[in-house]
């Protein structure tokens, strides 16, 4: 089963950042009597009321059951999937803010890290150390455990201290990586972490732990506590246990230092988004094979276009293939365009889209995308410029089948609905998520009918 680990945010200040768990559907055309390559609207059937604006910090969204969990800074709150009225509410106490959020949806279990006065932790130099864990069912505290505060060099490697999934909550705490009973908070290992190397960021998938490390290195400047040449790895443990499954160089034949940008696509397989050094715009996408063989990476610029910063995590991986939004330059036109492309991940080449005229979304532009049972949904938008009055855009949701790129079902969200983050399925019906609608007060919630 592939572990993505972008489809949900984590708290940190970017439009799709990770987490490995999250409870998102596809198999659309597997709900209907057949596929249309005509667009249809969907209909409206219930809506949640509007939320005030967010900061860009503990948002995400989950499915667990028939309850639909939303995270924001200053408060997380469940809705019934049925009827779209909230459930229960839990407020962290005090003036504390969320800062980053995890689930374990199959355990029914939130796991958040919050700050100690409601303030930014960067503006105030407050650790999000503190870790909750809540039932998703009816949003009660379960658990609580104190993590040590991270130091300020380690942000760019340990951009969270909490991931979850398949039972365990793993903890980054200091320089150990510790799995706890995700329901009772009761240790249950500690990473074999290969000699000389820190731990980073984490994510969970049903067969392995996933992890990014900084090995190695001897060039320590003054009051370092890693080298500052010191190297990227990748490390799998057992989920059971913590035993070392494998780890390998992130970069392969190249070193990629262990501050350069670097962000989970995947946690199973494993697929990771890192810069060439630093924010560089060059890198690649690295992924491996299940005993560790790394396989080819994909550069982020080729001839099947440019994969600029802003839309790296904007890909998806199955179990063989990633999909990306390439951008393409296009001489006197005032929009470059991004075309959906699926690329091998045995041989890092595309095996459909990459180039300028395969364009596989009727001229939308996609932000979106779920893979999930050889099909893939595009959630899309498209510019619209009326005769008279403001441009605006359309919103639309797309499946394609993942091996032939070959459109099966469009459906259209309601003219003058905001854009949605993701979708999750929940009987027969669609509900749609916003959670990264932190610039102006949007509906957590529309779940939505097929007309």
């Amino acid at each position: 089963m592939t572990a993505q680990v972008n489809d949900v945010p984590s708290g940190r200040g970017t439009r799709r950042t990770r987490s490995a768990t999250v409870a998102v559907l596809v198999a659309l055309c597997a709900l209907t009597a057949g596929c249309s390559s005509e667009a249809e609207d969907l209909g409206v059937v219930w809506d949640t009321p509007a939320e005030r604006k967010a900061e860009q910090q503990g948002n995400g969204a989950w499915l667990s059951g028939d309850t639909l969990v939303r995270s924001r800074f200053d408060a997380v709150r469940g809705y019934d999937a049925r009827t779209g009225k909230r459930s229960w509410e839990y407020v962290p106490p005090g003036r504390s803010a969320v800062c980053h959020v995890a689930a374990d949806t199959g355990s029914s279990v939130l796991v958040l890290t919050r700050d100690g006065d409601g303030t930014s932790a960067p503006a105030k130099g407050n650790a999000c150390a503190d870790v909750v864990a809540i039932d998703m069912n009816n949003g009660r505290e379960i658990w609580h455990t104190p993590l040590p505060a991270l130091d300020p060099w380690a942000t760019r490697l340990q951009s969270s201290t909490v991931s979850a999934g398949s039972g365990i909550a793993v903890l980054l705490r200091g320089d150990d990586l510790q799995a706890v009973d995700v329901r009772t908070g009761k240790a249950r290992w500690k990473a074999a972490l290969p000699k000389g190397c820190v731990p980073g960021t984490t994510a969970v998938a049903e067969r392995q732990v996933t992890a990014l490390l900084a090995c190695g290195g001897t060039e320590y400047l003054l009051g370092d506590r890693l080298p500052s040449d010191a190297e990227l790895f990748v490390a799998t443990f057992a989920p059971a246990t913590g035993a070392l499954l494998w780890s390998a160089p992130l970069g392969n034949r190249s070193t990629v230092r262990w501050d350069a940008r670097a962000d989970f696509v995947s946690a199973d397989p494993v697929v990771v988004a890192a810069s060439a050094t630093g924010d560089s715009d060059s890198g690649a996408y690295f992924s491996f094979g299940r005993n560790g063989r790394p396989n080819p990476p994909i550069d982020f610029s080729g001839p099947y276009g440019e994969i600029k910063p802003s839309e790296r995590l904007t890909a998806a991986a199955d179990d063989s293939r990633l999909y990306a939004l390439p951008l393409h330059r296009v001489r006197n036109s005032r929009v470059d365009p991004l075309r959906l492309t699926a690329f091998d991940l045995a041989t890092g080449e595309p095996v459909w889209g990459g180039t300028v005229d395969d364009d596989r979304l009727d001229g939308d532009t996609g932000y979106h995308i779920i893979p999930r049972d050889g099909k893939i949904t595009v959630l899309t938008s498209r510019r619209e410029t009326p005769l008279f009055g403001d441009p605006g855009y359309t919103y639309s949701l797309r499946v394609l089948d993942g091996a032939t790129g070959e459109q099966r079902e469009v459906r259209g969200f309601p003219e003058g609905d905001d854009p949605v983050d993701t979708v999750f399925v929940y009987e027969d019906r669609l509900i749609g998520t916003r959670y990264e609608s932190y610039r102006s007060p949007s509906k957590p919630f529309t779940s939505y009918e097929r007309r």
